[in-house]
């Protein structure tokens, strides 16, 4: 093989290996890009998911909330009244006409509410309702007795009304949750939790 002869193997060698670089470089280049699409596309959906997610239970939100707070004015305007509270404190003669109402009807209407967004409420958060709702059992029994003018001697209206207004602060926080808003803390539980200063023990 002359020396013209190893100059065009060497090109036409050369040529190939620029070729193949290439197609391989046009290859690789496509395959990541096809993966960085579908990668893009897959991200676009979970997000647009998560935004749907998170519009539909800050609608949940508003609506139950707006039940909850009703709920919650209610069992302290009772607390106050069953137990030896300062007359400043609210009373349910005091109360909107629209929680001026039994403890039953207000279960009804957090049950509607709740049934309307069920779909888009966290596990947790349901589980905390249910809770609530077992609470609030009790306290239809204590309303009937009250109502039909006898004592209910093995119910305390007043702990029994704090117990369920506690609870309504347990169900506000895990719907906070659901919207990634910090934990809401119940005054009675925020008091609890300050350090004594020296010397007031």
């Amino acid at each position: 093989m002359n020396l013209t002869d190893l100059f065009s193997v060497s090109a036409i060698v050369g040529g190939t290996a620029t070729v193949l670089g290439w197609w391989l470089k046009t290859r690789i280049d496509t395959s990541i890009r096809h993966e960085y699409d579908k990668f893009l596309e897959l991200f676009k959906a979970e997000q647009k998911r998560s935004d749907i997610l998170h519009a539909e239970r800050l609608e949940a939100f508003k609506l139950l909330s707006s039940k909850l707070l009703g709920l919650r004015r209610y069992c302290h305007a009772n607390s106050a009244e069953y137990g030896e509270r300062s007359e400043f404190e609210p009373r349910p003669d005091s109360l909107p006409k629209s929680e001026r109402i039994s403890l039953l009807q207000h279960h009804e209407l957090l049950v509607r509410a709740m049934e309307e967004r069920e779909l888009f409420l966290s596990p947790d958060v349901r589980e905390e309702f249910h809770k609530l709702f077992n609470k609030m059992g009790l306290g239809f029994n204590l309303e009937l007795w009250l109502c039909s003018g006898n004592d209910p001697q093995e119910l305390n209206a007043e702990s029994l009304y704090n117990l369920i207004a506690e609870h309504v602060n347990i169900v506000m926080s895990a719907l906070y949750k659901d919207l990634g808003f910090p934990e809401v803390v119940s005054p009675n539980k925020a008091l609890k939790s300050l350090t004594p200063l020296a010397g007031t023990d």
